[in-house]
C-alpha cells in the first residue's frame, strides 16, 4: 500500500461503489460504508448522501477545495446518473470517470458513460470491477501518476 502524494477525490451516489474501489485501489481491508468525509492515504470519499441530496452538494465543492483531482464513480448498474448535469463542470482540477461493477449482469457500460457525459466529464472513462480486479491497475496507475 502506498500513500499518495495527491489528494484524490472520488464522488458518486450512494451504493456506487466509491468506498470500495479506494480500499481495492489502496490493497487493504473490506470496505465499509462511509458516514463522513474520509482522507485516507491521498484518497478522499465522500458520502454518497452527499451527491445523493442535493441540499449537501456543497459539502462536496467545498472539500474539492482540498483535492488535487476528482474521479466521478458512475454505478453501470443504475438507471440513473450519479451527480448533476454539468456538476463536474465547476471544478478547476481534472475531473475523471469511473465506471463501476462492470462484472455485474446488468452492467451498462454505454449508459453509464453518457450519464459521466451529462454530468460534465469529459476524456476517457475507466470501466472498473473491484471484484475481479478489472481495469484496477490502469486506474491506479493513472492515479499514482497525477
Amino acid at each position: 500500500m502506498k500513500k499518495l502524494q495527491k489528494k484524490i477525490m472520488f464522488i458518486g451516489a450512494s451504493g456506487s461503489g466509491k468506498s470500495t474501489l479506494i480500499k481495492t485501489l489502496r490493497g487493504c481491508g473490506e470496505a465499509v460504508k462511509t458516514q463522513a468525509v474520509t482522507l485516507e492515504d491521498g484518497y478522499i470519499d465522500i458520502p454518497g448522501e452527499y451527491m445523493d441530496i442535493r441540499r449537501l452538494n456543497y459539502a462536496v465543492i467545498t472539500t474539492a477545495m482540498d483535492a488535487d483531482a476528482i474521479f466521478v464513480v458512475q454505478d453501470s448498474t443504475s438507471s440513473k446518473p450519479t451527480t448533476p448535469p454539468g456538476f463536474a463542470g465547476m471544478f478547476n482540477i481534472p475531473v475523471y470517470g469511473v465506471i463501476s461493477k462492470i462484472d455485474l449482469p446488468t452492467a451498462d457500460i454505454k449508459r453509464a458513460s453518457k450519464y459521466l457525459e451529462m454530468c460534465g466529464v469529459k476524456g476517457k472513462y475507466y470501466p472498473v470491477s473491484a471484484v475481479t480486479g478489472e481495469g484496477i491497475e490502469e486506474l491506479r496507475e493513472l492515479i499514482e501518476n497525477l
